[in-house]
């Protein structure tokens, strides 16, 4: 059974890594102490962040098919003479293209500019709110490998100590292996964090920036053939 220890050391007046290990991953983990046990938070926050944020930006929740489709048919709606059905659609629907959409046709502003600058704002609004938590995927690309760095230097600390011990024996061979070892797995264990983290936060950006460009794209269309085939009136201030 893998057993880990924390306590002060009477001579060095330093928190030991770990006392004991064993094999597989329990074995390594508990050897990296309390340094170890920061990375493995830092592991489970990332894990965390990046189902919800896969979750959130589904193509589904975001610019779902059947919405492009629509906003799309705004000149078959104009053939017809009767945009509210494409308005109650939008208006329904559970998604950040139907939510910003909705503007576009709402005939509420007066020219193109100010529709699609009010389609611009609200775009950005969606979209900052689709990258809660993305941000710490960045963070942990700097924290997760210094997490690793003070793993591997309170072990050095432990690794020079063992060489302070009885002048007649000689430096304590096993414990100096063991402190080696213990850098080596900090150093692992904050890289092994740090790579997922990096690729993860690099996909979820570029996959945010695509929908950027998709939605400004069909917004622009959908403004552009409004306020071609429809009349905008607005009622006369008192």
């Amino acid at each position: 059974m893998n057993m880990m220890f924390l306590f002060i050391d009477s001579k060095t007046g330093l928190l030991p890594l770990a006392e004991t290990s064993g094999g597989g991953l329990m074995g390594f983990l508990a050897t990296g102490g309390y340094v170890m046990l920061l990375i493995v938070l830092s592991s489970m926050a990332v894990v965390a962040t990046v189902v919800l944020a896969a979750l959130r930006l589904q193509k589904k929740r975001v610019v779902p098919d059947e919405v492009v489709a629509r906003l799309q048919a705004v000149p078959e709606y104009a053939e017809n003479g009767d945009i509210r059905p494409l308005q109650q659609f939008l208006a329904s629907h559970d998604s950040v293209l139907a939510r910003v959409g909705v503007l576009a046709v709402s005939g509420n502003y007066s020219s193109r500019e100010e529709c699609a600058q009010a389609c611009a704002t609200r775009a950005k609004e969606e979209l900052h709110g689709l990258e809660t938590g993305i941000p710490l995927l960045e963070m942990m690309v700097t924290v997760a490998p210094l997490l690793g760095l003070m793993g591997t230097t309170a072990a050095l600390v432990g690794m020079f100590s063992a060489f302070g011990g009885d002048a007649e024996a000689g430096p304590d061979t096993a414990a100096v292996a063991a402190e080696i070892g213990v850098a080596l797995r900090c150093t692992i264990a904050g890289l092994f964090v740090a790579v997922p983290s990096v690729m993860a936060h690099t996909y979820f950006i570029r996959r945010l920036d695509g929908y950027a460009v998709r939605m400004g794209s069909l917004l622009d269309q959908t403004i552009h053939d409004f306020f071609t085939h429809f009349e905008v009136r607005r009622s006369p201030e008192a």
